[in-house]
């Protein structure tokens, strides 16, 4: 009798079939289990190149990687709506290897595979509401600078020279105050209300009355404050200010002295050197000439301003603003050399201003580490927003604000397409700014609305000669540039023909030069045409920037105080404003209810928006330029409405130009990665709203262009320029380099090697730029 558990395995696998095998052969045993996966693979491979006779008899050669894994051997797509059409056969009628090019290459399409909105559109945009008062406009009840207390030369100068007639409700409030008052003082308002000014008139007011009670002052006189600001641009704004406030002839003595980070210091110490009265600067740089400069003498400050206080202890400067404060009292205590100053009538304790729009944690410890029986000065005027919980915040009541629900692979399409409707509607002096997270993507949506390929020529069939007359025309132009003394355009400016030919492109981070910094936001306050900045959060705080009609917050911000401080660029000093915020479909919808506790945001969706901005709105003629070849393999066969078409194309000419660009392919690559890592340093009471495992990378990535998967993108080294290079190449360069200028030739021909300590702080200097580029703080460009 059989046994039962005898299981009887009959091979039946024709003779001539080579796919074939015994379960000896597949049932490797024995020895250690890589050797048996290399075995087992050996095994497949060998399978899958063998032959076998099809219907009419003849042996053909296959492949069953070619066949069964075509997928795996094309081009992977970032998203998962990929569609492979018109792949070659895999051999020819001899049987050939299999063709690697394909008929036509992989498309997708942004409009597949989106998630949905989680929540629905219970509020619409009400076109017939009425406008809301302004909030942080100058005051329309009879209020006039002469009625505060400010000396009359000071209050005729702001009407008549500066244009300003009415003071705002916190200058109302504030003013009175600080004049008669030698009492620290905290001032809290919205943004755009003119806390410059605040705190400015009564320290330029109580300094000019000192001089006509005694002697007559001048730049050697002394320094009387020091305004501290977070960012450099602050600061000259500040700087700027105080300017045109002191450009009165009866106050041209008084002298403003600006130190900022980035420039070079002896410049600065030369200025010190010539003496000033008001000294606006930034922590850092203020704290190295108290340590450093001998001339600084700050023995006799009687103002010390802290403008924008959050921010301040944001970016780290909490240990600095406690060294620059135990210097001026030790300093203070020692006393100054000009004894006669102390019967100027000048306030007898030095007089702290913290200033702040949001009033937080970090502003309370500043405040209690460098205010003493501070008076609390607020606006008085009544808003729409309530100002009491931990969730309220201020902004402008005539200030419109909404929030976009846009999916991962629509953002890029409908930023492009809110671009293109507000500068359809009103091109002449409008300004629009855009804030991203962190630096390369600002690198990246500059290049992609700032750059296009350059045209084809389409007059081929022109005469040779009309081409001579026009080479000619160009060599002579070329030689009249060449007589002209050139100035070298220092901004980060650019055309955007994307947008339309008439407007400005402009981008503003951290890692940019300084002086390109300044000149760039100096371009973009003077630009009398349509101008878009795209800029990191370095431009939040404070700036005073003209006809900013819209904020679009591209990337969410990092904290509720952020958004407060981004949205209020606009709808300053009672003008309108308008605000839109970029959130992705799912938990980010909670955003506007749960962190900002605000009821008065419009949602709307960004199908409504790509309608307005590509159905109705002609394409611009740099995107209409593309190659017709090129359109016909890319463009899908079934793309829906003509707006819906004409989204596609956009977007998949930024997707052929990564592909066709090596730099601007690593560009994307390196902001894509930005992105990511930006999204996760989201305050950790956020983290339900932005939750980093929530997010769909390959969407993430198709917004940037890429079509690899998130697991296939390698990115780059950065160069020294900030340019995205290869590290090898960029060490062998270096090495290079550096062998060359080691060896100079003297008279008898003979090779003399440099001086090694050259070498050493050459090597040192390499190695600090790294550390900077590496450095995450400036990967996000927080300073």
């Amino acid at each position: 009798m059989a046994e039962p558990d005898i299981l009887v395995n009959f091979d039946l696998a024709p003779a001539g079939n080579a796919f074939g095998a015994s379960s000896s052969i597949n049932g490797i045993r024995g020895g250690r289990w890589k050797d048996r996966f290399r075995a087992k693979k050996r095994l497949q491979n060998k399978r899958g190149k063998s032959s076998f006779i099809d219907a009419d008899g003849n042996q053909k050669s296959t492949n069953s990687r070619s066949h069964s894994n075509a997928k795996s051997d094309a081009p992977a797509a970032s998203d998962h709506d990929s569609v492979l059409v018109n792949r070659s056969k895999a051999g020819n009628e001899h049987g050939g290897p299999p063709r690697s090019n394909y008929d036509q290459p992989i498309i997708s399409s942004i409009f597949s595979s989106n998630p949905a909105p989680v929540t629905k559109a219970d509020k619409t945009e009400n076109a017939n509401a009425a406008p809301a008062a302004p909030t942080n406009a100058p005051l329309k009840d009879g209020s006039a600078f002469s009625t505060m207390g400010l000396a009359p030369t000071l209050a005729s100068h702001l009407v008549n020279n500066m244009n300003i007639s009415a003071p705002t409700s916190i200058q109302q409030v504030a003013v009175p105050q600080l004049i008669s008052s030698d009492s620290d003082a905290f001032i809290q308002a919205e943004t755009g209300s003119g806390k410059t000014l605040t705190y400015l008139l009564p320290l330029v007011h109580r300094i000019y009355t000192a001089t006509t009670n005694g002697d007559k002052l001048h730049r050697d006189s002394g320094c009387f404050a020091i305004i501290l600001a977070p960012t450099r641009e602050l600061g000259r704004q500040i700087y700027t200010v105080l300017m045109q406030l002191l450009s009165h002839p009866s106050l041209h003595w008084l002298v403003p002295i600006l130190i900022l980070g980035g420039e070079k210091k002896k410049s600065e110490k030369a200025r010190i050197r010539k003496g000033g009265n008001i000294l606006v600067a930034t922590p850092g740089r203020l704290a190295d000439h108290l340590s450093n400069t001998t001339s600084l003498d700050v023995g006799f400050v009687k103002w010390l301003v802290l403008d924008e206080g959050d921010r301040l202890m944001e970016l780290g400067f909490e240990e600095t603003l406690q060294q620059i404060l135990t210097a001026l009292n030790e300093r203070a205590q020692k006393g100054s050399s000009k004894g006669s100053l102390a019967n100027l009538g000048l306030p007898d304790r030095r007089i702290t201003v913290l200033c702040s729009a949001t009033m937080k944690a970090s502003v309370q410890k500043l405040g209690d580490m460098s205010l003493k029986d501070a008076l609390y000065l607020k606006s008085n005027q009544k808003s729409d927003t309530a100002d009491d919980g931990p969730k309220s915040f201020q902004a402008p009541a005539q200030l419109k604000q909404a929030y976009i629900v846009a999916p991962a692979k629509l953002r890029l399409v409908t930023l492009a397409s809110i671009l293109r409707r507000a500068f359809v509607r009103k091109k002449e002096h409008m300004k629009v700014i855009v804030f991203f997270s962190c630096a390369d993507s600002v690198d990246f949506h500059y290049e992609t609305f700032s750059k296009v390929e350059e045209k084809e020529q389409s007059d081929t069939s022109s005469d040779s000669s009309s081409e001579d007359e026009e080479a000619e025309t160009e060599v002579e132009k070329e030689e009249e540039n060449k007589k002209k003394p050139k100035r070298p355009n220092l901004a980060a400016k650019s055309t955007a023909p994307l947008i339309d030919p008439a407007v400005s492109l402009f981008k503003l981070h951290g890692s940019l030069a300084q002086h390109i910094r300044t000149t760039t936001l100096n371009d973009f306050f003077h630009e009398k045409d349509g101008a878009v900045l795209f800029c990191t959060d370095v431009a939040s705080r404070g700036l005073d920037l003209p006809n900013v009609d819209l904020v679009v917050q591209y990337d969410p911000p990092y904290s509720q105080e952020d958004y407060i401080h981004r949205i209020g660029r606009t709808a300053r000093a009672g003008r309108d404003g308008r605000a839109l915020l970029f959130l992705l479909p799912g938990c980010e919808e909670g955003y506007p209810s749960q962190v900002l506790g605000e009821q008065h945001l419009t949602r709307r969706l960004a199908d409504e928006v790509l309608k307005k901005g590509f159905g109705n709105a002609p394409l611009p003629g740099a995107a209409k330029a593309v190659d017709p070849s090129w359109k016909k393999d890319f463009m899908p066969k079934t793309s829906g409405a003509k707006w819906e078409q004409e989204a596609i194309e956009f977007h998949l000419d930024v997707e052929r130009r990564v592909l066709a660009s090596g730099e601007f392919s690593n560009l994307a690559k390196r902001a894509f990665q930005s992105h990511i890592r930006a999204y996760a340093t989201h305050v950790a009471a956020e983290r339900e709203v932005f939750d980093i495992k929530q997010l769909h990378l390959g969407h993430i990535a198709k917004s940037f262009g890429l079509r690899e998967r998130p697991g296939d993108i390698k990115v780059p080294a950065r160069g020294k320029s900030g340019t995205v290079s290869s590290t090898s190449d960029n060490s062998r360069k270096a090495s290079g380099k550096r062998k060359l200028d080691s060896t100079n030739i003297n008279e008898d021909g003979a090779q003399e090697t440099q001086d090694e300590e050259e070498l050493r702080k050459a090597a040192q200097m390499m190695r600090k730029k790294m550390r900077e580029h590496m450095n995450i703080a400036s990967e996000f460009n927080i300073g």
